[in-house]
């Protein structure tokens, strides 16, 4: 089963919730731009190749105030923007913080994670804090992991950061009493058991705190769930309290702002197109780059550019097609670094020139671990494993760069 094509972002539908709800309310107001995607670089943050500054920016995780050293590559994040380029605020959920039920990364490249399938692929910044851990595929069961990327809230995550935090729950809670969390989609509501599924995990809220759900738990609504307990021994959840998941923008969207969005088309149609989570009107006005109408199909990798019209709908004004990420590697030493800014520019690794850009997604997984990692932190002799496209002049793109250890760091 191709997973990646089961991906739609959840979250991000509870983001556009909040931002199109006063789409037509206030059309004097100053246009913005509303960005959702995943940092790829630091030096401020970049996002869907555009670099944002963020030196007024408001931070918010999980709903509530942070910094921006809070922030970590591969989180997805929405950016609202007032003035090109600078950001007036980014907000980060995670998808679910919780223990691994099955690790099936050498079969399918899939962990069950709290009954969510996570899809693991060379785009994921993988981090660990657990001595032996060092891949994904050594994840053991009962590992605490956060996952964080795009999501359809239907029990599918395509990953695009995978943090291993604790060796197991009781080590976990040490640090982090409100315990484990999960979000998605309410189905199977079994009133009279007290019961309803996420993904593949059942979810007993006998004792549990609604939150925010005024009608109680319903089929269909988005929703966070908190534990302090392993599953039971009926396999389920034993939540604390269940919230309606609302994260996103705050404040007031005006008429006609700017919404982008990249991701992989997970429904199409003549008249719309939906990419994580956010569905956009198709119209005569709708323009196309790199593809035709035709090649707007489920599993296509996009990016829609779009605005709120005065019935609160996203219009979408183009669609651009971007390629599949190539799994092909290249690792070896820095051997010469050419800078145009803070990251762009080429460098040379085993005589081969490698184009560095706002989209080349840039770790540093060595033991100097620098959070704010760029192009313009890196030095000859750094040794790297670069992820590549074939340009087909002789240089390749880099669609993610990390720095490493030229030999395996002790534990």
């Amino acid at each position: 089963m191709d997973y990646k094509k089961l991906i739609v972002m959840g979250v991000a539908a509870g983001l556009m919730a909040g931002l199109v709800a006063c789409g037509g309310s206030s059309s004097s107001s100053s246009k913005s731009k509303v960005v959702t995607g995943a940092i790829t670089a630091f030096g401020s943050v970049y996002v869907n190749g555009t670099k944002y500054e963020t030196g007024s920016a408001s931070v918010y995780i999980e709903g509530g105030a942070a910094s921006e050293s809070d922030l970590r590559v591969g989180m997805m994040v929405t950016v609202k923007s007032s003035a090109s380029g600078v950001a007036e605020s980014i907000h980060h959920a995670d998808d679910v913080e919780g223990f691994v039920i099955a690790n099936n990364i050498a079969v399918d490249g899939t962990l069950n994670v709290m009954g969510l399938t996570v899809a693991v692929d060379g785009g994921t910044i993988f981090e660990s804090h657990v001595a032996g851990v060092t891949t994904a595929a050594e994840i053991a069961v009962g590992n605490i992991v956060e996952v964080t990327g795009s999501s359809d809230g239907l029990g599918n995550v395509l990953a695009t950061r995978l943090e291993v935090k604790a060796v197991d729950l009781a080590a976990y809670l040490v640090d982090h009493p409100n315990g484990v969390e999960v979000k998605g989609i309410v189905h199977d509501h079994i009133p009279g058991a007290t019961t309803f599924m996420i993904g593949a995990l059942v979810v007993n809220y006998a004792g549990a705190i609604l939150d925010d759900l005024p009608s109680g738990v319903v089929d269909g609504l988005y929703v966070e769930v908190k534990s302090t307990e392993n599953l039971n021994g009926d396999g389920q959840l034993v939540a604390y309290k269940v919230e309606l998941e609302s994260d996103g923008v705050k404040g007031e969207h005006g008429e006609d702002d700017e919404v982008e969005v990249s991701g992989e088309v997970t429904a199409a149609s003549a008249s719309s197109v939906t990419v994580n989570g956010m569905t956009f009107i198709l119209d005569g006005s709708t323009l196309y780059e790199h593809g035709t109408a035709a090649d707007l199909v489920v599993g296509a990798m996009v990016e829609v550019e779009g605005s709120v019209n005065g019935d609160g709908n996203l219009v979408a004004a183009k669609v651009e097609f971007e390629g599949e990420e190539s799994e092909t590697e290249l690792k070896g030493s820095v051997e010469s670094i050419s800078a145009t800014d803070t990251n762009n520019g080429t460098i040379v690794v085993a005589g081969n020139t490698v184009v560095i850009n706002n989209s080349t997604i840039m770790h540093d997984d060595s033991s100097a671990d620098v959070m704010a990692f760029n192009l313009s932190m890196l030095a000859t002799g750094d040794y790297v494993e670069v992820h590549y496209v074939d340009n087909g002049d002789g240089t390749f793109t880099a669609t993610k760069l990390e720095r490493e250890d030229a030999l395996p760091v002790p534990m």
